[in-house]
């Protein structure tokens, strides 16, 4: 069994009763909602014409947000095609809600937990439909098995006449759509600039990104913004951005704590005599490392609505999840970085042979702790621009440039040699250097099927209301100037302040271009 709606758009004089049932069935607090209607309206007075369009989950058979919760608080129901929620188990990560590309679930200011549309499987249960298809008026809300051919949702479905909302997504959705304004279903075709019925738009990024997409189009069809637009959204209901600095902060802290390792490993090698490792460097690297994978760590549970359950991720996690495997990356890292501090403390000596497989496994956890972020953020289908290709490489990258360029400024500190530091610098070039090409080369990095939503949060970025920190701070400061700093460190003198400089320079650039990434990929309405 797959239960699943069809709603008919021919019937839906979008009375919001659906909304106004849902509420009281389920009682989903104010300000969020668990269905709704968004109104859409084209056309220039007096030839204007207003659109609705139902949204919620969409029960989708290949769920995106069951395979990104860490902890299998969701699960696709088998017995009926449901995908629901234990609040019992849930932490509030939010993964799920970026997970999902229908904006589909939300947090409960109460229990910090997630919800959503669960078909009120209570009532389907004991054989009732679900509340918003009772109280329709017009019965434009047709539940049914998508899987009983005889079913009138799959005799409609096998019609041809229906669509569904982003197919692109992979997600296979189980609710489908009859004479539906594009518009309603494509956030794309539409544009919130002109204000709502009842209201302005809430200033913030979202609304600059909107603004900047109304001016292009403007732009480029030289006519009336309406026109250009093709559709207004004049009414919806509010999904504000869910992750912000905390979310920058992890991933510059883990790509410093993950950069530090592998960028200093050289200077810990088994190669390297203990007389000539100085002590101070011996014990600094890992601690430092250490350091920020605890900020790293703590920033992770600080921005969890429920951080007194974290530990579920370790004790029951859902293999399927990035973040799951991801905290027992880091747990791996923290371990490992934890015995080389002990070894410096104590002064071990340790046989080439263990020595070399102890840096070599310490410093594969590091690279998978830089990396796997990437591997989780391509199951965000909510948010294309962090699905991008090779994102993975690209945070190892940035791993290895946050990690050197800290080495540079505190490693004349920890008794460094100069043939060392140069070792450093050396590094934090070339990867400023990869870092700058892939950067570049972003807008060739889509995901498979997702071009056209990827290219404009993308051109947020490089063209819009990011572009300013982008091109200034990311590029220029974090870029640019360290580049210039190394590669004319002789011609200047060759003093240490010209790789204390390009280090700190490109430790800026990089926190905002981590913080663009993170709100970027937010900016831009997904339903």
């Amino acid at each position: 069994m797959q239960l699943g709606f069809v709603i008919d758009h021919d019937r839906c004089i979008g009375c919001h009763a659906c909304t106004v049932a849902c509420k009281s069935e389920n009682d989903v607090p104010v300000g969020s909602f668990r269905t709704w209607v968004k109104y859409t309206e084209s056309g220039e007075f007096p030839e204007v014409k207003r659109s609705f369009a139902v949204l919620r989950c969409n029960q989708c058979t290949d769920a995106p947000c069951v395979e990104i919760c860490p902890v299998s608080a969701l699960e696709k129901r088998s017995s009926d095609g449901i995908v629901d929620i234990d609040p019992d188990m849930c932490i509030g990560c939010k993964a799920c809600m970026q997970g999902c590309p229908y904006d589909a679930l939300y947090i409960h200011p109460d229990k910090g937990t997630a919800q959503k549309c669960h078909f009120c499987a209570h009532r389907t249960e004991v054989g009732l439909a679900p509340a918003c298809a009772v109280v329709c008026p017009t019965e434009a809300i047709i539940p049914g098995d998508f899987h009983d051919p005889a079913s009138v949702v799959s005799r409609l479905k096998a019609s041809g006449e229906l669509s569904a909302r982003k197919t692109e997504a992979g997600t296979n959705p189980n609710v489908w759509y009859r004479e539906a304004a594009p518009a309603g279903l494509d956030p794309s075709l539409t544009n919130t600039t002109g204000g709502s019925i009842w209201a302005n738009s809430v200033p913030g990024v979202q609304a600059d990104a909107q603004l900047f997409e109304a001016m292009e189009a403007k732009a480029r069809h030289e006519a009336r913004l309406e026109q250009a637009l093709g559709a207004r959204t004049v009414y919806d209901v509010a999904h504000k951005p869910l992750w912000g600095k905390g979310i920058t902060g992890y991933l510059f802290f883990k790509s410093l704590a993950a950069g530090i390792f592998l960028a200093g490993a050289s200077l810990l090698a088994p190669w390297s005599a203990p007389e000539f490792v100085p002590p101070a460097l011996a014990l600094g690297i890992p601690s430092l490392a250490l350091l920020f994978l605890t900020v790293t760590l703590v920033l992770l549970v600080a921005d969890l609505k429920r951080p007194e359950r974290f530990l579920r991720i370790l004790l029951k996690p859902n293999w399927n999840s990035w973040l799951a495997k991801g905290s027992y990356i880091l747990l791996a890292d923290s371990l490992l970085l934890s015995a080389w501090i002990g070894l410096a403390v104590f002064d071990v000596e340790l046989p080439v042979l263990l020595g070399w497989v102890l840096i070599g496994t310490t410093a594969l956890m590091s690279a998978l702790s830089a990396a796997y972020t990437g591997w989780l953020f391509a199951q965000a289908k909510g948010r294309v621009l962090w699905m991008k290709r090779g994102y993975a490489g690209h945070l190892l990258v940035q791993a290895v440039l946050a990690g050197s360029a800290a080495l540079v400024v505190v490693a004349p500190l920890l008794g460094a040699d100069a043939a060392g530091l140069e070792s450093l610098a050396t590094t934090l070039l070339v990867a400023v250097a990869v870092h700058a090409v892939l950067t570049f080369l972003e807008g060739h990095m889509s995901p498979p099927g997702r071009g056209p939503e990827y290219h404009r949060a993308a051109r947020l970025v490089t063209h819009g209301p990011f572009a300013a920190l982008h091109w200034g701070m990311g590029v220029a400061v974090g870029m640019a100037l360290p580049a210039a700093l190394l590669m004319a460190h002789d011609l200047l003198g060759g003093g240490e302040w010209t790789h204390v400089v390009a280090g700190l320079a490109a430790l800026v650039g990089l926190w905002f271009e981590k913080d663009i990434f993170v709100r970027a990929g937010q900016a831009l309405p997904i339903s």
